[in-house]
């Protein structure tokens, strides 16, 4: 199970590629988000109709790990690729070679040097669990998102950020929440809490190409992910 982590941003990842562009009255649809209290229904549903995208879709990424257990951050990038329903894939490129591949009930995982491993969903229900609600989350099936999540929307159209309370106990184990953040109709970032206390931040689209910094901290990445140093010129 070792690999649960990383197969979990992998599922969670093609969300970020799927930006497509705002439509006629999109603008007055996602301006009736409140900063006051949390939304779900109606301002989601606008949301994630225009956050979905048709199969192929790929993005860069660029994640990074934090977790007591570490000096410093693991920080790894790439691309994601929504390949289709029940098709992900998540191929790091810095600072080494490795793709992660979900097709169906197989799970691939490849590394340079290293024989391919394959293991079956079956052996992972919960991983099973979340690869259905992603699907949904992909394809803005709402009801089908909030019988896997309970799901909190807040902000703007300025800023907005969408969290994602697992529902099943299996999961909830492992993931306590994930939060997807954006800008509009501009989805800049992912970021999964889990139960150990570890956290990664995934930034994603136009936010993966920031330039970073000598040292990264979570400090860093949050900026990136609300726009903070895209507004102001920060490196």
């Amino acid at each position: 199970m070792k690999h649960l982590p990383a197969l979990v941003v992998l599922l969670l990842a093609p969300v970020a590629g799927l930006c497509a562009p705002a439509g006629p009255g999109s603008g007055p649809r996602l301006a009736a988000l409140s900063s006051a209290a949390p939304r779900t229904g109606f301002e989601i549903d606008a949301l994630l109709e225009h956050l979905a995208r048709p199969a192929p879709s790929s993005t860069p990424f660029l994640e990074a790990h934090f977790s007591a257990l570490l000096i410093r951050p693991l920080v790894v990038g790439g691309t994601l690729e929504y390949l289709g329903p029940g098709s992900l894939a998540r191929t790091v490129t810095e600072p080494y070679h490795e793709r992660a591949e979900v097709r169906g009930d197989t799970v691939t995982l490849e590394r340079d040097g290293e024989p391919a491993q394959q293991f079956s969903l079956d052996r992972v229900p919960a991983l099973r669990s979340l690869l259905a609600s992603f699907t949904a989350l992909l394809g803005g099936n709402v009801a089908a998102l909030e019988r896997q999540f309970r799901l909190d929307l807040h902000g703007d159209a300025a800023r907005w950020t969408l969290g994602l309370t697992p529902r099943d106990p299996q999961i909830h184990q492992r993931i306590r929440a994930i939060t997807v953040s954006g800008s509009g109709f501009d989805l800049r970032c992912l970021t999964t809490f889990q139960a150990n206390g570890d956290v990664t931040v995934t930034l994603v689209s136009a936010a993966a190409r920031a330039r970073l910094p000598a040292a990264p901290d979570r400090a860093w990445f949050a900026a990136e992910c609300r726009g903070s140093h895209a507004r102001t010129g920060e490196p």
